[in-house]
């Protein structure tokens, strides 16, 4: 009985085949001299029927001979970084062994493929297997990929037995992701009151546009401490100039009063069209009442990290780099900031120059950079030094130096002056030789008539 409702399904679909024929595309067309052994396959994407082919005996000749054709009835759009669902029914003419059903998408460098456990089929009998995709986040839109359904055997089969799709890959307009957020301070994950918790951002756009004036926020709600830092634009996630993704650190410093218990830190990456968020949780310690004896003074662990390392600066102008520096050891440190490599190019001005932060403190600076009119365009790399007791670390910055836009205007306005003149001198010239011409041929004329 069962085997009778699946063949009237089949019968069924057979018809709307026909009747949807208008709206597919004779993907392929071929003959078999021997009974297929898939007789009638169909593929559904995501629920949609995407992909059906059959045979049949060819009426018009007397021999054993049948028409196969394949039929292409939608393209599915395919959203990368989800699950497609590829549903694959179909029809064997013959009892086959050990029989897989495969499906993969080709056009991408690692393997995105799926396929059944080995399973029997009786002639005759319907059979339906479900498969799930999982694709990529980094499917590049403007490629082309083909989903492939294969039905394997040990031995090659004949008539239906793959389906060849062309899809599109799709992305949204607009979407920016928090792919990472590391919370850490000055106690392994744990803190006291007066604590700093600080928070690594990465931040990513996954969209099919540039997201503008990014920002990122980290808040305690329930202790009514926040920071805010901006990270500016990223670029499309199909770019090849890695501006698609920046990290920012945020700081924020535990209330004295702070209650020891587990609090919700939330994380918002966000401009005004898209946002998303985050939510970490924190534990913090209550202050211990007996003080472990006083251990001699160490230096300790200075952290210096580039919140924002590179700006594309216009000949003649200046962009701001900023630095967090943090003191994790257990005594004040005196810090003073340079720079290495602007010489000859730029003038750097730092705020503040020089500061002192006691243990567990931060503190950002700002390295103003202005480059000279005359520096060279393209990519210079320079260091900010930060300085304290006897040793120093550096972290490495870099400007994209453009050409100054007042420059090509004054460099049009030289040129229009320059041919100005040179037409001048022109016309005068001209003006000279008619003159002198005029006055030659009067003279002889007069001359001929005395």
């Amino acid at each position: 009985m069962e085997t009778k409702l699946l063949s009237l399904f089949f019968v069924l679909a057979l018809v709307a085949a026909f009747a949807l024929t208008a709206n597919s595309v004779l993907a392929d067309q071929w003959y078999e001299s021997s009974v297929p052994s898939i007789n009638e396959m169909g593929v559904y994407v995501d629920g949609e029927l995407a992909f059906y082919g059959y045979c049949l005996p060819d009426p018009n000749i007397s021999v054993d001979r049948w028409i196969c054709n394949t039929y292409q009835y939608a393209t599915p759009g395919l959203d990368r970084g989800n699950t497609v669902e590829v549903r694959t029914v179909f029809v064997s003419n013959v009892d086959l062994k050990e029989v897989t059903v495969h499906t993969w998408i080709t056009g991408y460098g690692d393997d995105i493929e799926a396929e059944t456990s080995q399973f029997d089929v009786f002639s005759g009998n319907t059979y339906s297997k479900t498969l799930d995709l999982q694709l990529p986040t980094d499917l590049d839109a403007r490629d082309t990929y083909t989903l492939y359904v294969q039905i394997e055997q040990q031995h090659s089969l004949s008539g239906i037995d793959e389906a060849k799709i062309d899809t599109e890959i799709q992305r949204a307009s607009n979407l920016i992701e928090i792919l990472n957020a590391e919370i850490y301070g000055d106690n392994l994950g744990k803190f006291a009151p007066g604590n700093t918790v600080f928070a690594d951002v990465v931040v990513k756009n996954r969209g099919n546009y540039r997201a503008e004036d990014v920002y990122v926020k980290a808040f305690i709600a329930d202790l009514g401490i926040e920071r805010t830092v901006y990270i500016g634009d990223l670029d499309p996630n199909d770019e090849d100039d890695d501006e698609d993704a920046r990290m920012a650190i945020l700081e924020l410093q535990l209330p004295l009063n702070t209650k020891p218990g587990t609090y919700t830190l939330q994380i918002d990456a966000y401009n005004d069209e898209v946002s998303d968020k985050l939510v970490k949780t924190i534990t913090v310690a209550g202050v211990t009442p007996q003080q472990p004896p006083e251990q001699p003074p160490q230096q300790g662990t200075v952290q210096v990290t580039a919140q924002v390392s590179s700006n594309d600066i216009e000949q003649g102008k200046g962009a701001v780099y900023t630095l967090l520096v943090s003191n994790f050891g257990s005594i004040a440190q005196n810090f003073v900031v340079d720079t290495v490599g602007t010489e000859g190019w730029a003038t750097p001005t730092i705020t503040p120059p020089a500061f002192t932060l006691k243990s567990g403190e931060s503190r950002t600076v700002n390295v103003y950079v202005a480059a000279k009119e005359d520096t060279i365009e393209g990519q210079h790399t320079f260091s900010a030094r930060v300085t304290y007791g006897s040793e120093s670390k550096q972290v490495n910055l870099n400007a994209n130096i453009i050409k100054s836009t007042v420059a090509s205007e004054i460099d049009m306005k030289t040129l229009f002056m320059i041919i100005g003149a040179i037409l001048a001198v022109v016309i005068i010239v001209l003006l000279i030789v008619l003159l002198t011409k005029g006055g030659k041929t009067e003279k002889a004329e007069v001359e001929s008539y005395y």
